[in-house]
């Protein structure tokens, strides 16, 4: 009888998890808030043909138009780096035009960001204190001066000047779709009546955008992990190397190698053998396996701990499931509210979701009574070894349906679950 109770509990378990896990990963797509500002819409518009009266060639042939290219910086915000745009003025004044402008005492800006929500701005400001800026905070600035036509110059300078009225200027901000380097993106691609971006299209990748982030995240393996956990399967397709252009420095490399051009390449900083901070790896990079011995290693520590301080384990692992409990619950939240839509159809809901709340719950009793022996807490850990090994063979089944790359996931809460269940299974503790 007690058997079958317990097999009863861990099959509702199992059953309630599965359920939970098919909700979130069945979100239908939803139609996310209407862009402020089109770039590619209102580009659309301009002819950057135009043919120019005798006074705007004057003009703008002594006009100069500028990339700026910053390099990471300290906060989480600037490890990917920054692009601008630069207009050199005939009168000899610099106005730098950057996208990804955020005010953190804007309105409702961190409950608009947890539901994805950024509205972002275009800065138009002197470009000379901004560089003074960059190379204060020792980050590479790197300057690329382009040739365009002069009516395609003429056209992009008024562009940015109308995107920089206030009535223009705020835009939806998407890390990967609309960002700093998109937008710059997007205006010389239509400077170049779609040159750009068919040369870019035809370049294919065997890089995604995961494995894009990583290259400049794997500095910070818990900050990685996290918020790699919150994203799905969206971001593991192959670019080309249009898209690739989300990153700044990847838009700067191509605007070197695309010879209409002309560009020549100024470096004003290069700290690269300064030491100041971490450097963006150029390959893709992979470190499943430190993951994977950092949960062996984490799981056998425990189990240590458990041999000689009961409850002190005891209280670890509650600990544990509350954290991923709670990230799991963050999850839940993006995947059914938020309009971050990268994080829609992630198969992580099914190894960390709220329901990991109830064997923290069972899990800290045993710590502070000693009178239960946490089963709870031991068939949860069992719920997630278990659907661990589901998951990794249903990939193996399905591989064109289940393609999130979430390997790294696995592997460190696998031995950490085997561990959880296996110390919540032992017989009778002893009283301490």
């Amino acid at each position: 009888m007690l058997f079958a109770m317990k097999r009863l509990v861990l099959s509702l378990l199992l059953a309630t998890m599965t359920l939970t896990a098919l909700l979130g990963y069945s979100v239908d797509e939803r139609r996310v808030q209407e862009q402020p500002f089109d770039s590619e819409v209102e580009l659309g518009k301009i002819d950057f043909s135009k043919p120019l009266a005798p006074n705007q060639l004057e003009w703008v042939e002594q006009a100069t138009i500028s990339l700026l290219t910053v390099g990471s910086g300290d906060p989480l915000y600037a490890w990917f780096g920054h692009s601008a745009l630069i207009i050199g003025q005939p009168s000899g004044g610099q106005v730098m035009y950057d996208y990804g402008v955020f005010d953190p005492n804007q309105k409702n800006f961190y409950l608009n960001f947890a539901r994805g929500r950024m509205y972002y701005s275009v800065w138009e400001s002197g470009a000379s204190w901004r560089i003074e800026d960059a190379l204060a905070e020792k980050r590479d600035v790197k300057l690329i001066e382009l040739e365009l036509t002069p009516e395609a110059k003429l056209a992009t300078i008024k562009f940015l000047q109308n995107n920089a009225k206030e009535e223009n200027s705020t835009y939806l901000y998407h890390f990967y779709y609309d960002n700093c380097a998109t937008r710059i993106r997007d205006i010389l691609n239509a400077a170049t009546d779609g040159e750009f971006r068919s040369w870019a299209e035809e370049q294919p990748t065997s890089t995604s955008y995961r494995q894009f982030v990583q290259r400049y995240m794997s500095h910070s393996p818990a900050i990685f992990w996290a918020l790699d956990f919150l994203q799905g399967k969206t971001i593991d397709r192959p670019l080309n190397r249009y898209e690739e252009m989300f990153l700044p420095e990847s838009l700067h490399q191509a605007v070197l190698d695309f010879s209409p051009f002309l560009a020549d390449e100024h470096i004003l900083q290069d700290t690269s053998s300064d030491g100041v901070r971490f450097r963006a790896h150029t390959k893709n990079v992979n470190h499943d396996w430190a993951y994977a011995l950092f949960g062996i290693l984490l799981a056998l520590s425990l189990y240590a701990l458990g041999r000689r301080h009961q409850r002190i384990a005891s209280c670890i692992y509650g600990i544990l499931l509350f954290a991923l409990g709670l990230l799991g619950s963050i999850l839940l939240f993006m995947m059914t509210f938020s309009d971050m839509d990268m994080t829609w159809f992630n198969e992580n809901i099914v190894l960390m979701n709220p329901l990991l709340f109830i064997g923290m719950g069972s899990a800290f009793a045993y710590t502070f009574s000693g009178k239960r022996k946490g089963k709870i807490a031991k068939r949860t850990f069992q719920g997630v070894f278990i659907l661990c090994i589901a998951l990794v063979v249903a990939k193996g089944l399905l591989p064109s349906l289940l393609i999130q790359d979430n390997l790294k996931i696995i592997l460190l809460l696998l031995p950490i679950a085997l561990s959880g269940a296996t110390f919540h299974g032992w017989g009778d503790r002893k009283k301490l």
